[in-house]
């Protein structure tokens, strides 16, 4: 992984044989990176993606082991029990322009995957939603607006 740091964030160039979701994670850890939102583009083999469903409280997972451009990557990058995660949604195009998408579980990078990290300054953190069986995202000197 190649990664330059610019004005409003960082730009990231993952290479092939990467896996994504690992990449990020170990660049959030090596640059101490509190909390973020990212978006990116490339090509992925090796899929996992996944589906949470609500009704049952539990992901179904599925793999896909073709070539895919990234149609669109989004995410963000938050803490559980005191390491870094990156929570990832994708969109992915086959070569019969069909699309898929999901909660990108893993993905392995085929040719490149270009990513732009916003860094937040504040630590932001995954806390279990025991009713939900659900870690969902607090960040730090959060207010609540009530409607």
């Amino acid at each position: 992984m190649y990664y330059s740091e610019c004005k409003n964030g960082y730009v990231l160039r993952l290479e092939a044989g990467e896996e994504v979701q690992e990449s990020l994670r170990l660049f959030s850890q090596n640059l101490e990176i509190q909390g973020g939102f990212y978006q990116g583009i490339g090509t992925l083999t090796q899929v996992e993606l996944a589906f949470f469903r609500i009704n049952e409280q539990k992901y179904d997972h599925r793999f896909f082991d073709h070539d895919y451009e990234i149609v669109s990557l989004m995410g963000n990058i938050s803490f559980v029990n005191g390491s870094p995660v990156a929570h990832s949604h994708v969109c992915l195009g086959d070569s019969s322009f069909n699309t898929i998408a999901g909660h990108l579980v893993r993905g392995i990078v085929s040719l490149t995957v270009e990513i732009f990290v916003t860094s937040t300054d504040i630590q932001m953190t995954r806390k279990e939603d025991p009713l939900l069986n659900f870690k969902g995202l607090v960040s730090q000197n959060r207010l609540q607006l009530k409607m």
